[in-house]
Formats: C-alpha cells, sequence, structure tokens
C-alpha cells in the first residue's frame, strides 16, 4: 500500500469489514514474502478488486505487479475491478505522461533482462487508464457535471450554444472539463480554449482562430491569412460537415463576436459549443441555454476541505472547530476552500490559528482576497515563480517554463511542484501550466502594488503599454526583473537600447508572446543593451535576426 493512500484505504477497508464484505490488504503480508505465490493466490481467489491510484502508484514495482495480475484476471476469469483515481488524471496513465513517465521508479534499475516486466506494467497502466472509474479530485463534482450534460442534450441534432454562470472561483472551469473529458470522444472534432479573452487582446479574432484551429484541425496548416474573411471561408470548408465540442473559457466582453464566428463558420449537426465568461452580466444577451453552477453546501464544504488539509473525509477532531470556522468564511468556493486546506496541510495547531487570525482581518464579503494568504505564506523561491507565471507565463508549456526559468538561477523544478501542491496552479493534460484567474489577478495585483503610479519601479511589467513607455523613455530601472512586449517595434527598442542597460535585475524578457532571452541578472540586460545598440544603423539586418531568433524558438516546438 503507497503511503499517500493509506488513511483512505484503511477507511475503505473498515467500511468493507462492517459490511461484511470479506476484504484483503497487501499490508497484512510481510514485505519479505515473495509476491507470486503470496499475493497472487489471494488476487486468483477474489471475485473482485479496488484499486487506489495516486501520484506516486507508478513508482512502486509491487503496485504494479499487483495491477498487471489484477488485469490479468479481469480478462481471463471476469473479475470485477474497481477503480479510484486520487488526485490523478487518466489520461496521464494511458499516454504514459505526467507522474506516469517513469515506472518502477526510474527504470534505471531495470536492465535489459526486465524490459518484458517494464513493457507489461506500461500495458497495464494503459489498460486501467480506460477503465472506468472514481475521481476523488474534487467534491460534488458528479451531480453538476451529469445536470450540464443532461442540458447539453447530446442527442439533439440542432447545434447549440450554451453559457456558464456562477461565481468566480465556484468551480466553472473544472466542472465544464470535467464534461468535456467525458464527452469529447463521442464528437469529430473537439478543443477546449483556454483565455480567451488574453488570446483576442493581441489580434483579435485572427489569432483566435490560429489558436483554435492549429490545435483542431489535423491536416497539417500553419499559416493563416490575415482577411478574416478568407480565415471564416476556410473554416467553414474545414467544419461544416463535423460534428464539433467547443469550450471557450473566460470570454469577458466577447459573446457578439464569439456567437457571429460560430455562426459563420457553419457547424456540423449535433455541434455543442460552452462559452465560460467572468462575470454572469456576460451572458444576458445569449440565445441558448444557461446553466449556473451552484456552490457547496455546509457539508460538501466542509468535505472538500478536509480531503485538502488532511487527505480524509472529516477533519481530525483537534482540528474541527478551526475547520469549521475556515469553511464558514469560504462561502462555499471550492477555489478557496482548495486553496486553503492545500495551504493548511501538514500544519500544527499554532499555525492553523494565526492563519485564522489573518483571515479575520480581510472586510467581510471579500472573499476573493483569502488567496493573498497563501501566496504571501510563500518561500522566496516558489513567489518568484508564481509571480512570473501569474504576469507573464500562464497557459505556456511546463517545460518550457522550467528551461527558461533555470537560465535564471531560480530552482524551476522544485517551486512548480511546490506551487501545484498549494493549488496555485495546476498542469492540463497538454503539459501546460495554468493558473485561476482569481489567483492570477491577485498576483498581478501584489507587483502592481510595488509601485502603484510607476510601472518603471515594479518588478514586472506585462501591459505593452506600459512596457512601451518605459523603453521610450528610457526610464528603465534596477527593479524590473521581467518585461513583455507584445508587439515588435524594432525601432523602438534600437533608439532606446540604453534603456535596458539600466534593468540591472532583468532575467526575463518577452517579445511578440514568446520567450526570446532569458538568464542571469545583470548578464541578461547588458547583452540585449549591446545587442540592440550595436544594430542601431542596421534595421534589416536586425530584423532578420530577430526573425531568425523567433522561427528558432518555433521550431522548439514553443
Amino acid at each position: 500500500m503507497q503511503v499517500d493512500t493509506r488513511n483512505f484505504v484503511n477507511h475503505l477497508h473498515n467500511a468493507l469489514e462492517q459490511n461484511k464484505i470479506r476484504s484483503f490488504l497487501d499490508q497484512s503480508l510481510e514485505r519479505g514474502l515473495e509476491i507470486a505465490p503470496a499475493i497472487n493466490e489471494v488476487i486468483e481467489q477474489s471475485r473482485s478488486a479496488i484499486v487506489v491510484i495516486s501520484q506516486t502508484f507508478a513508482s512502486s514495482p509491487w503496485c504494479l505487479d499487483e495491477l498487471d495480475k489484477i488485469l490479468d484476471c479481469k480478462e481471463k476469469k471476469g473479475q470485477l475491478v474497481f477503480l479510484i483515481f486520487m488526485d490523478v488524471d487518466p489520461r496521464e496513465m494511458r499516454e504514459q505522461s505526467g507522474s506516469f513517465t517513469w515506472i518502477g521508479q526510474s527504470e534505471k534499475g531495470f536492465g535489459q533482462e526486465n524490459a518484458d516486466k517494464v513493457r507489461r506494467w506500461r500495458d497495464a497502466l494503459r489498460k486501467a487508464g480506460n477503465l472506468t472509474g472514481w475521481s476523488l479530485e474534487t467534491v460534488a463534482l458528479d451531480s453538476q457535471v451529469q445536470a450540464l450534460s443532461s442540458l447539453l442534450r447530446l442527442e439533439v441534432e440542432e447545434v447549440q450554444i450554451l453559457g456558464i454562470s456562477g461565481t468566480r472561483g465556484i468551480g466553472r472551469t473544472t466542472i465544464v472539463r470535467a464534461l468535456y473529458q467525458q464527452i469529447a470522444d463521442q464528437f469529430d472534432r473537439s478543443y477546449f480554449l483556454a483565455n480567451v479573452k488574453d488570446i483576442m487582446s493581441e489580434d483579435g479574432l485572427i489569432k483566435l482562430q490560429e489558436t483554435l484551429f492549429a490545435n483542431i484541425l489535423s491536416d497539417g496548416v500553419s499559416e493563416f491569412s490575415n482577411d478574416i474573411h478568407v480565415v471564416t471561408n476556410f473554416m467553414r470548408s474545414k467544419l461544416h460537415n463535423k460534428r464539433v465540442l467547443l469550450v471557450f473559457d473566460d470570454v469577458e466582453g466577447l459573446l457578439d463576436p464569439l456567437c457571429c464566428l460560430i455562426k459563420a463558420i457553419n457547424l456540423g449537426l449535433g455541434s455543442r459549443v460552452i462559452l465560460i465568461p467572468q462575470q454572469e452580466e456576460t451572458l444576458s444577451g445569449l440565445r441558448g441555454e444557461i446553466f449556473k453552477v451552484r456552490s457547496l453546501n455546509d457539508d460538501q464544504a466542509l468535505e472538500l476541505f478536509s480531503w485538502n488539509a488532511f487527505c480524509e473525509k472529516y477533519p481530525k477532531s483537534d482540528y474541527k472547530m478551526l475547520s469549521n470556522c475556515f469553511t464558514s468564511f469560504s462561502k462555499g468556493l471550492p477555489l478557496v476552500l482548495t486553496l486553503m486546506g492545500s495551504f493548511l496541510n501538514g500544519k500544527s495547531i499554532k499555525e492553523w490559528q494565526r492563519a485564522f487570525d489573518q483571515l479575520k482581518e480581510i472586510p467581510q464579503g471579500k472573499v476573493h482576497e483569502i488567496p493573498r494568504i497563501v501566496i504571501n505564506g510563500l518561500e522566496a523561491n516558489e513567489r518568484m515563480i508564481f509571480l512570473d507565471i501569474a504576469c507573464f507565463l500562464n497557459g505556456y508549456d511546463k517545460e518550457e517554463i522550467i528551461k527558461s526559468l533555470n537560465q535564471c538561477g531560480v530552482l524551476a523544478n522544485s517551486g512548480i511542484e511546490i506551487l501545484a501542491q498549494k493549488s496555485l496552479v495546476y498542469i492540463d493534460e497538454n503539459n501546460k501550466i495554468w493558473m485561476h484567474d482569481l489567483i492570477q489577478e491577485m498576483g498581478r495585483r501584489i507587483v502592481i502594488q510595488e509601485c502603484p503610479n510607476n510601472p518603471s519601479k515594479r518588478s514586472r511589467i506585462w501591459h505593452h503599454e506600459d512596457a512601451l513607455q518605459v523603453v521610450r523613455q528610457n526610464s528603465g530601472t534596477k527593479a524590473i526583473e521581467g518585461i513583455k512586449l507584445d508587439k515588435i517595434d524594432v525601432q523602438d527598442l534600437i533608439l532606446h537600447a540604453n534603456s535596458f542597460k539600466k534593468m540591472k535585475k532583468l532575467r526575463l524578457f518577452m517579445m511578440a508572446d514568446h520567450v526570446l532571452d532569458c538568464g542571469p541578472a545583470g548578464h541578461l540586460s547588458e547583452k540585449l543593451q549591446a545587442h540592440f545598440a550595436r544594430n542601431g544603423g542596421i534595421m534589416l539586418a536586425f530584423w532578420e535576426v530577430l526573425v531568425k531568433r523567433i522561427s528558432k524558438f518555433w521550431s522548439r516546438g514553443a
């Protein structure tokens, strides 16, 4: 039995025994015994098997051997197999990604003679990932997912658009993503598009179409016209006879252009489009169904908080009163419950009390200010990574982020793991790192408060207008650690190269929404200043250099 599942499995075992269901735990046998004669015999004699799969499951050769044997009995003897996924995405098991990339600890200890064993383990994980199971990730999720599915009426052939309403942090995206994973394979094409507002802020519908159809089309199309009508006709030719599932997340203020686009491309019969805005008012003009996400009741809120704080359904007795206090402050919002529970996990009662004292200082009704307590508790390395993601890197590939930040002298790998454990970020099925918009907003607000009236004295500048003003006015300062320019203003960069020389702490420089340079503080600012100044009289040459560098970055799969 894995350490991270022990409490849950013990409770499950006791519940089965109380219901007079004879059950066997592998911990009841000494680990010194051979697995084949001991465990195999019990598995073969069992009518059913329950497998609890957690993030560390694939690191245990013992667990992998048991899974392989259980699935063999399922195929040969019809044994019933029940899977419970504890903070695990079954897709990672099927794709051998995430915590299932390496199995049996690291595979380095397995020579060629054990290649067959490793192959069997991988096959077993893929098979298990395709089986239906239960997820312990979110309390009260299934009922809302089912209600949303019913409202979609998948059996109806007409194209339908559905809006999702509810308070920010209530779990709208989580519910829609869970449904998306369940039904996506019933459509010819499907795509979940996050951060729509940020994408369209660059070049409007053209950028949105590029992002959407570069992912949803499988015919290798990589270049798009700048003519909106040409692009729309192209999209219609590709999708007019396809049953498509599209999810647009964060569509604040974009309802009309999105609905016009959906109508123009003439999706095939049975297609479904789901829109998730930040504010409910955005859906006021929607011609379609609206699904309102419910907040958790008191019992559900306490359960979700407890799973995150104790990895158990109910609070420990010594912590029960404080748990109820934290839960009451959450107003039934899953985001807040998950954040606070993860933050308090493993802490002493005194630390809980100090956190609650901070909580009481938050004004009544300002529940969305609660994440600040978690952010303020971060160590310097994790705080730096958190603010970098909030200001620049939300939605980027995990490996690219790690590679870039490591060049800046940041311990990115361990830092991202800690942020994920604290529920400040999450990693999706495409290995991209995401931060909830409320948490991102809080992170950016922290940076703005460093100097509210002067962006050049803040540690990070992500608004293009602010960044351009700093460059043009040659007002760079040693406070700046990261700067982003959404558009390539080559002439400004060349004419004002000295601005970078003043940014003594600069370690992250972004242009055209791609990380072009990153490095230790001091070295990067001098490198950029010298590079831009050196090309001052050769505009065309610099342009060619810049294009080559961007192309090289794209070729790495950014």
